[in-house]
Order: structure tokens, then sequence, then C-alpha cells
């Protein structure tokens, strides 16, 4: 879809080599990609609100479960869907991160590089009014 070709990603985590894997495979989709490597960095990019983003890839290890993250996100980006990462599966306690609607999917690392890009875009199909 054109939609998705030209739709700008988020990807912060705190492992350098997740944010190079995930943004090659992503921008090698026609995604695209801005990377933060750690919580404070991806606050910078959120308070920042230049760059609009469709979907945000957040790994929960950056603070408070990257909740707050997202809460900042949202204010500059009220369209934002969110899909989370994490070594452990903790995909049961982010249901209410963030305003409603925004959350789309959980990935546990690690992931393949199909599962990245199913889950994108599966994220990105699915309606703002819905919650993965």
């Amino acid at each position: 879809m054109a939609e998705q070709e030209s739709a700008a990603v988020l990807v912060a985590d705190d492992e350098e080599r997740v944010l190079r894997q995930v943004s090659t495979t992503l921008e090698k989709a026609g995604f695209t990609v801005f990377t933060a490597l750690g919580r404070s960095a991806a606050l910078e990019f959120c308070r920042d609100g230049k760059e609009p983003v469709q979907l945000a890839i957040i790994d929960m290890a950056l603070g408070a479960g990257g909740r707050d993250l997202v809460q900042e996100l949202y204010q500059f980006n009220p369209g934002v869907r969110v899909l989370f990462t994490s070594h452990q599966d903790e995909s049961a306690s982010i249901q209410q991160a963030g305003p409603s609607g925004c959350f789309r999917g959980f990935l546990k690392k690690p992931f393949r590089r199909s599962q990245l890009l199913g889950s994108v875009l599966r994220a990105m199909d699915a309606p703002l009014a819905l919650t993965a």
C-alpha cells in the first residue's frame, strides 16, 4: 500500500544492535525510520515533535514500561500507534499503556524479521478506534 510505504516509524530501544536490525528491515520495506537509542533520546524525539510518526516501536525497558514515552509521543502525535517489545512476555501488563486505541501489539525479543514486518503491517492497518 502506498500509505504504508511512506509511513514514518520511530524505533526506541536501548540496544544499538536491535535499532540497526529493526531500522534496516523497515527501511527495506519502504518505511521512513527514526531511531532513538535509549530513554533520553526517545524523550527528546517525542518533545521535539518535528517528525510526525504513524507508529512507534518501543522497548519496555525504557522506563515505566515505556508508558511515559507513549504519553509524551501522543501529545505531539495524537494518531500514533504503538508496538511494544521486550525480552519478557509482558503483553498482559501493557493493555493500559497510553490513550485508548494506540496500543497495537507486542513483540517478544528476539523476533524474526518476518514477525516484525507482520506486526508492523497489522499495526498500520488496524483502525485507530480499536485496540489489539
